[in-house]
């Protein structure tokens, strides 16, 4: 005989794990914007693409990029706590020598949504093509309202709340040939004001990316 096994009621438990999970972001603070970058200042040039996926402490990451035109990106970023658009101009962009370009990118949060600039700074060495990163990020919390399943008594509010913070990366590609390339990142976080504060704020990761 087979022991009878209780079923699952997925009515009443998938509603208690999505509020279990937004309590749990809710108490964690964890409304942030992209925390990556592993991207230089160059674009990919006109109508090429580039593809790439990388892990580290931020989580995992994933991130294609088009390029529009020869110094204009589009592209799109998905991270363990965000996902989003972004476009790149790129002010000077040597294939051989030093570049400079600016990134606007907004999208969605864990806990609420995200608007961000990047001033970005690469050079070529070879090879090498060693990066630098100042991202500026305003975030803007979802307000959230918990009930008591039971009552339908509000339990608590929480207001639609801003802040806004800061990130220095610094990172370098490796060039296997034309097409692949490897990128090993880090970067720490800063508070522009004091709505925010970071504990351990240094994110160490690395990628592989493709590009077509």
């Amino acid at each position: 005989m087979r022991a009878h096994q209780p079923k699952l009621n997925a009515s009443r438990l998938i509603p208690s794990l999505l509020t279990a999970l937004s309590a749990a972001i809710l108490l964690s603070s964890c409304a942030v914007g992209p925390l990556v970058s592993h991207e230089t200042a160059r674009t990919v040039g006109d109508s090429n693409h580039e593809i790439l996926g990388g892990y580290g402490q931020a989580g995992y990451a994933l991130k294609w990029n088009y390029g529009v035109s020869e110094n204009f990106d589009i592209g799109l970023h998905w991270e363990s706590l965000s996902i989003g658009v972004r476009a790149k101009y790129a002010f000077i962009n040597s294939k051989d020598s030093w570049s400079l370009a600016a990134a606007l990118g907004t999208g969605s949060s864990v806990g609420g949504s995200h608007t961000y600039l990047d001033l970005i700074t690469s050079t070529m060495a070879g090879s090498w093509e060693p990066y630098g990163t100042v991202r500026l990020v305003k975030v803007k919390t979802d307000p959230l309202e918990f009930r008591n399943k039971d009552t339908g008594q509000v339990a608590f509010t929480v207001s639609s709340a801003e802040y806004d913070y800061g990130q220095a990366l610094l990172g370098t590609r490796y060039w296997f040939n034309a097409h692949w390339h490897l990128s090993l990142e880090a970067s720490s976080l800063f508070a522009v004001s004091d709505s925010v504060k970071f504990g351990s704020n240094a994110l160490i990761g690395a990628a592989l990316g493709y590009r077509f």
